[in-house]
């Protein structure tokens, strides 16, 4: 009954905010294509330091073995200011379009590091990008569409209700349980640190 209730909520969710799910995944994925070819058009020398810097990371989990709290509080850095931001933009009630910004950024970035991968270490870097980048960023690109529907849904609904009663009658209790959507959200997003932490470098030590 509680599965039941759980996924029908989530249903529900997606079919109202369906546009938005469409919009987000849309600019995610040109993100994607965006980083893909900005690679092709890199100056030589900027991929040659990148590679660089590749080999050398690779090369320190066998000289110095794996940090595995370095790596997890890196993976922190990198992600929860990402949320915090998508959650402050869902406050302001203009935030939609920086919000959509983010998500193609996201993707951007995504793009770029797969086809970075496999543009300069050949074969093994579908090895790196299958084992090293897309565990987690099956737990991550969830719930940063996710959060970003959540945050436009918010952010319309106080454009729409600013300066009626409904607007100032009920507003702590909405941020508040808006909060904790997010919270939850970063919840999950937790899974996917330590998978990136102490399982996907792991992995990439095994293929080197």
């Amino acid at each position: 009954m509680k599965d039941n209730v759980i996924y029908s909520r989530i249903n529900e969710h997606i079919q109202e905010n369906f546009w938005m799910y469409v919009v987000s995944i849309f600019c995610l994925c040109t993100g994607v294509v965006l980083g893909i070819y900005s690679v092709k058009y890199m100056g030589s020398i900027d991929k040659n330091d990148l590679t660089s810097y590749i080999n050398g990371f690779t090369s320190s989990f066998k000289d110095n073995g794996i940090q595995y709290k370095a790596i997890f509080f890196q993976t922190l850095k990198n992600n929860l200011p990402f949320i915090a931001a998508m959650w402050f933009l869902g406050l302001t009630m203009v935030g939609l379009p920086v919000i959509i910004i983010l998500d193609l950024i996201k993707g951007f970035t995504l793009g770029f590091t797969i086809s970075f991968m496999i543009n300069s270490i050949g074969f093994n870097g579908i090895w790196v990008s299958l084992v090293g980048i897309i565990p987690q960023n099956i737990i991550y690109i969830p719930c940063i569409l996710f959060t970003s529907v959540v945050a436009m849904q918010f952010s319309l609904e106080l454009l729409k209700d600013r300066g009626t009663k409904k607007w100032t009658s009920n507003i702590g209790m909405r941020i508040s349980g808006y909060s904790i959507t997010f919270i939850i959200a970063s919840l999950f997003m937790i899974l996917g640190f330590f998978i990136e932490s102490y399982v996907t470098p792991n992995l990439i030590k095994l293929l080197f």
